[in-house]
């Protein structure tokens, strides 16, 4: 069982903080927005240029498990069969799951998987351990 889906996202010091808030929120199917805590940490640079954390938080279980089920039909074909066949490699030990999502993308509205630094970082947390979350997460991937 999904218990609760984490997306954190870093704003830069050139990018306009309410773009990037969009992002994240973009990322969520419109239905469980309400289900939403955001949490806003703020970071210094190694430059001393300020980074801003945004993370957005469902930890009730059913309200995280359409989110992802919502996150899943946003994603093309392409980017299902990527994650299905890169899914032993997204799951760690305790069955939680990691994506990269296109923060480019997301704040058109649309979810891409990407695998490079300037995204939204989602972690779907699945309570069973490792064994049952593939299992799980493999069965939604694919539709059933």
């Amino acid at each position: 069982m999904i218990s609760k889906i984490t997306a954190r996202v870093y704003v830069h010091a050139t990018e306009d903080k309410d773009k990037v808030m969009r992002a994240l929120m973009n990322v969520f199917p419109e239905h469980v927005k309400d289900k939403i805590s955001v949490r806003e940490e703020r970071y210094e640079g190694h430059y001393g240029n300020p980074i801003v954390v945004l993370e957005a938080v469902i930890d009730d279980p059913k309200a995280a498990e359409e989110a992802f089920k919502g996150i899943l039909d946003r994603l093309d074909d392409v980017d299902r069969r990527y994650l299905a066949a890169s899914l032993d490699d997204r799951v760690d030990k305790s069955g939680s799951l990691y994506l990269r999502i296109s923060k480019q993308h997301a704040y058109k509205g649309e979810l891409k998987i990407l695998e490079s630094d300037d995204v939204i970082k989602v972690i779907v947390s699945f309570r069973g351990g490792r064994r049952k979350a593939l299992r799980e997460f493999h069965r939604v991937i694919a539709g059933d």
